[in-house]
């Protein structure tokens, strides 16, 4: 077991030093939380105050992850095409603002048309910027250091969107849904101003600085994270927008619904904690394996819960499983990615990608048998996502079964 290390301050190989990793926490906590609401809590927030039902909610967070994927592959090419005009700190602190500014909206405007464009920009916004975040994050650093960096950063993120959705249940038990978004934006606010901290671009990630810390397992292990991580996503997809109806159909008080719903949020953490503060799970397949059976186990237990016990536990195998991808999914792509934007909006885009299919596939199996039936449809995405996600294990076997020659 390593020790857990505060965060890196070295210099790359480069002579370049990265950017403060305390900085990148800050702005990570503050901006995580609109994460929270509008991916976990926006569908609490559309019942309450608007009266959405179980297919308004999966239209809006069909919309919502549309936009976060169109955003997070453009995330290169728009960052390359700006530079010119504005520096990576400046893109920063601007997609911050522009979420800060349309958080008021539904203040302003008492209208169940209104969250729409609030889901959209800070889903648009949000794609933009956290490729950067990650690319500040990751660049200059290599290995270990890498590992505890990135491990601290999801500790944070994941506990701000873990706190965003229980301090959601005060507001919507006072039958206060609006003012969540509006606290949001000063939030989003606070981390513009938190963007002074970072250099103009993230620090150089020279190849030669990095290179003997990857395995030849890693390229392999990449690509079925790839898949696994749009996976875990589609679900996540399925299940957000539905949870309040689920703990509804359960006799659950409005006041506990945001808190039991947040267990997922807490097991994910705890989950990254564990892979943070150890090394063994790192160029392992097992690793990848037991995530993606606590995922589908988990689906599979909340769904057909038919007890507030049934749920916790669901949610907490799920929380578990959704940890383990998105850590090793992250850890692989910006260490055979070299930090780049790129990396960082591919790695986005799949969580994107997921957000978008998830509703779908709910909507699809919700019509055709109930509960059941979104089940059976998750159930089928998984069948089909399984063969991506072997192959690379299978081939990177096979040559060590090929018999050597005579």
């Amino acid at each position: 077991m390593s020790t857990a290390a505060a965060p890196d301050h070295s210099t790359s190989a480069t002579g370049t030093p990265p950017a403060s990793a305390l900085v990148l926490l800050a702005i990570t906590f503050l901006a995580s939380f609109g994460t929270g609401v509008v991916w976990n809590g926006l569908a609490f927030i559309t019942r309450d105050r608007y009266g959405y039902g179980e297919g308004e909610n999966l239209l809006l967070a069909l919309s919502n992850g549309a936009f976060y994927v169109a955003m997070a592959f453009a995330a290169g090419p728009i960052v390359r095409r700006l530079g010119r005009a504005i520096s990576a700190r400046g893109l920063v602190r601007a997609t911050l603002l522009l979420q800060a500014a349309c958080c008021p909206i539904p203040m302003l405007v008492d209208h169940p048309i209104a969250i729409w464009p609030v889901g959209a920009v800070i889903s648009g916004a949000s794609a933009l910027m956290w490729p950067l975040v990650e690319s500040y994050l990751a660049a200059g650093r290599h290995g270990r250091s890498m590992r505890q960096t990135i491990g601290w950063w999801n500790i944070v993120w994941m506990t701000a969107v873990m706190l965003s959705l229980l301090l959601m249940g005060p507001f919507l038990a006072a039958g206060r849904a609006e003012w969540i978004l509006a606290a949001l934006g000063v939030l989003f606010a606070l981390a513009a101003i938190c963007t002074i901290g970072l250099p103009t671009a993230p620090a150089n990630h020279a190849p030669e600085g990095g290179d003997h810390h990857l395995t030849p397992r890693y390229p392999s292990l990449l690509a079925s994270a790839r898949v696994l991580l749009p996976l875990s996503y589609v679900l996540v997809g399925a299940i957000s927008p539905l949870i309040p109806f689920l703990l509804d159909s359960l006799g659950t008080a409005i006041a506990l619904q945001t808190p039991v719903a947040s267990v997922w949020l807490l097991a994910r953490v705890a989950a990254v904690a564990v892979l943070w503060r150890t090394h063994f799970w790192h160029g392992r397949w097992s690793t990848l394996l037991v995530a993606g059976l606590l995922l589908v186990g988990g689906f599979g237990a909340m769904v057909l819960a038919t007890s507030l016990a049934g749920m916790v536990a669901g949610l907490a195998a799920f929380g578990i499983g959704q940890g383990v991808v998105y850590y090793t999914a992250l850890y692989y792509a910006m260490a055979v990615g070299r930090a780049e934007v790129d990396a960082g909006g591919t790695h986005e885009a799949l969580i994107g990608l997921g957000y978008a299919i998830g509703p779908v596939l709910a909507f699809g199996g919700a019509a055709i048998g109930g509960p059941a039936g979104i089940v059976g449809a998750i159930w089928l995405c998984v069948g089909v996502a399984s063969i991506p996600a072997v192959r690379p294990w299978w081939r990177q076997r096979r040559p060590r079964r090929t018999p050597p020659p005579a």
